[in-house]
């Protein structure tokens, strides 16, 4: 077969890639100028891919496959990040890279246009990696954290403990003003501190088990326990700057979840075989009383908004899938998948005059939300010619979902979601594909219950109507590799039914927003990235990756029936990540920034404007010379000067236009110093 021809290209004296239709295979030499020590240091470097867990937050496990494969295999199923598997993986230990460009039967890119392939030394034995941090914030808070794994050998099968774990305490400073009369007349200005505390724990476990030559069992189980509390304090004056009032608010919430998940794989013959993936997830949350205090200037305490809720989050799912080859050309992938999910919340507010505390009746503050879900699939990967293959696959999903409490609905769901997905190899530089699939988003249960936000002073209506929105999507891109570098184009076009957006919801005289289904819209994107080496601007050992997108959202706004763009969707993302090395020093130092353009929020009787005006800014420098160690000093946000927010509330709802007040905000966190050491052992 063509695709198994090899030719070695030397792109430097000291790195060599083997590359092969399809498939790029990078030595670990290639690595060498970024100091590694870890995979995921040498798997973040690999020119043209970015790793990518899936999406881990959908329900189920057809979602969550990610692109990375070791020695072949997918290594987690959900309960441990891919960014944590290879960082537990010694540098030393990796035999080779492979970067897997375009979909072959030896591998199931389950909907990736891209895979990497981490292929490790054979006889690798015991290790361990470790890694510390301590952080400064401008509130002169030190936050550590670290983490630490050791892998060992019994017998035929490989454990893996690992924890990690820390602390932070930021500080955010906000400043606001207030204009009413429509918008002209400055009524108020605010200053907020608003320190924050942050803890978790989190002990994994692993076990990669080779029970004989035809099956192995792969156990992951990670639990975590974390805590998080704000203190909140806010001076009020008005527009001559007279006092006004005092602000206050305290929140403390606990949260506790764990996850265990297993795969069984086993070789029925050399072109048969069958995978069982297992999962289950439990969460419990815990909202202790948050009180929000008001002090006037002149009588003192006024008043208090009191908020306390709990929750519990169950996911069971059990996915069977059996694959064929039945030659070089061709790989066909079937089976089903079941999920129980539940959510079950509830809340109250209440509010304290000093005299009686009066509780307030919010719709939807408490319900449980169950589903049973199962899905039937079938996949088929086609080498056509030895330039040219055929993905095509065919998922159909039904459900019902049943929402008990304060709210009482049942409904039943099905959908067909097919995907086609064309590729071209022109010649070793140039890849083209085109994809048109359509997606069904998974309901977002926390969609169903009410929600509260007693600092913005925003209360969010559960929505039992909530569907799911559906879209089909093509897509193409243009992949050209020059040198170590490379550049890719995606042009994509999205129609959506049944778009997520606010829907204004009438209860008790009130109008709520609340998530729900705003009509069809549409979007059209455009997606680049390149990894450039800058030797020929002079700059040795240097490589500078951008990531640049734009989206062109639409829909018909359901209150004033104008097109507009999409709630929360930024129109420009830019990503620049600049790293310049100095082996014989080893030495190494580089920057990245993140710029975001405005978003736009549409709500019932409310407009915002969030603003990223300035972007971020992270520096770092970075040396091995010392005991084997990483040692990295940074800083975090040298020019972020905060998000900027508007916020422009209408005189009963948005359509009308009339415009009765008008809030800008800027929220600052400054910059955050660090010291972070990193080893193996």
């Amino acid at each position: 077969m063509a695709w198994a021809q090899q030719e070695v290209i030397a792109t430097e004296a000291a790195a060599v890639v083997e590359v092969q239709a399809g498939v790029l295979s990078y030595a670990p030499s290639f690595f060498t100028a970024f100091s590694p020590s870890t995979a995921l240091d040498m798997v973040q470097r690999v020119p043209g891919f970015s790793l990518s867990g899936g999406d881990e937050q959908r329900r189920g496990l057809a979602d969550s496959f990610g692109n990375l494969l070791i020695n072949g295999a997918r290594p987690s199923n959900k309960s441990l990040s891919l960014q944590t598997v290879l960082q537990r993986i010694n540098a030393g230990d990796v035999e080779r890279i492979e970067l897997i460009q375009e979909a072959l039967p030896q591998y199931d890119m389950r909907g990736n246009p891209r895979l990497v392939n981490v292929i490790l030394r054979e006889g690798a034995g015991n290790s361990g990696s470790w890694a510390a941090v301590a952080r400064l914030s401008e509130s002169h808070r030190i936050g550590p954290g670290g983490e630490i794994s050791y892998t060992t050998q019994v017998g035929s099968a490989e454990m893996t403990f690992g924890f990690e774990g820390g602390w932070q305490g930021n500080l955010f400073r906000r400043r606001e003003s207030l204009y009413d009369n429509g918008g002209q007349d400055l009524a108020e200005l605010r200053w907020d501190n608003d320190q924050r505390h942050f803890q978790e724990f989190i002990p994994t476990f692993s076990l990669n088990w080779r029970i004989n030559d035809t099956s192995s069992l792969r156990t992951d189980l990670r639990y975590q326990t974390w805590e998080w509390r704000r203190n909140h304090r806010s001076n009020v004056v008005d527009g001559t700057g007279a006092d006004l009032r005092f602000e206050e608010s305290s929140a403390d919430d606990e949260n506790t979840n764990w996850s265990l998940s297993s795969t069984y794989s086993r070789d029925f013959s050399d072109n048969f075989s069958s995978e069982t993936i297992a999962l289950v997830t439990r969460e419990e949350w815990t909202n202790n009383p948050e009180f929000f205090s008001i002090y006037l200037s002149t009588t003192g305490f006024d008043r208090a908004s009191i908020y306390e809720g709990e929750g519990e989050y169950k996911e069971t799912a059990i996915r069977q899938t059996f694959s064929y080859n039945p030659n070089d050309r061709h790989a066909v992938e079937f089976g089903g998948e079941t999920a129980v999910n539940s959510r079950d919340t509830s809340f109250t507010i209440s509010v304290d005059d000093g005299t009686t505390v009066t509780m307030l009746d919010l719709p939807v503050s408490d319900t449980m939300v169950e589903e049973t879900r199962s899905e039937l699939f079938a996949n088929h990967t086609w080498t056509v010619t030895d330039r040219i293959s055929l993905e095509s696959g065919l998922r159909y999903e039904f459900s019902e979902i049943e929402q008990t409490g304060d709210a009482e609905q049942s409904r039943s769901f099905t959908y067909a979601k097919p995907s086609f997905t064309l590729n071209y190899r022109q010649d070793d530089q140039n890849r083209y594909r085109v994809t048109l699939r359509r997606d069904v988003a998974q309901l977002n249960f926390g969609r169903f219950a009410s929600q509260v936000d007693l600092t913005d002073n925003n209360s969010t209506l559960g929505n039992p109507d909530y569907v799911p929105q559906r879209t089909w999507t093509l897509e193409g891109e243009w992949e050209r590799r020059f040198g170590d570098g490379s550049f890719s184009l995606v042009i994509g076009y999205d129609s959506i039914q049944d778009l997520d957006g606010w829907v204004p919801i009438e209860s008790n005289g009130t109008v709520f927003d609340a998530p729900g289904n705003i009509g069809d819209g549409s979007n059209f994107r455009v997606t680049t990235n390149i990894t450039s080496p800058l030797d020929n601007l002079g700059l040795s050992n240097a490589v500078l990756d951008v990531f640049l997108e734009y989206y062109d959202t639409n829909v018909e706004d359901p209150l004033t029936m104008v097109d507009r763009h999409w709630s929360g969707y930024r129109m420009w993302e830019l990503r620049l990540d600049y790293r310049q090395t100095f082996p014989e020093r080893q030495f190494a130092w580089g920057w990245d920034y993140f710029w975001l353009s405005d978003g736009e929020i549409f709500r019932a009787q409310e407009y915002r404007v969030q603003g990223f005006t300035d972007g971020d800014l992270d520096l770092y420098v970075e040396t091995t010379r010392w005991l084997g160690l990483t040692l990295r000093a940074g800083v975090d946000g040298v020019i972020n000067n905060g998000d900027d927010r508007e916020r422009v509330f209408y005189d009963g709802s948005r359509a009308d236009g009339i415009i009765d007040r008008i809030e800008y905000q800027n929220e600052s966190m400054g910059k955050t110093f660090y010291i972070r050491a990193r080893g193996t052992f």
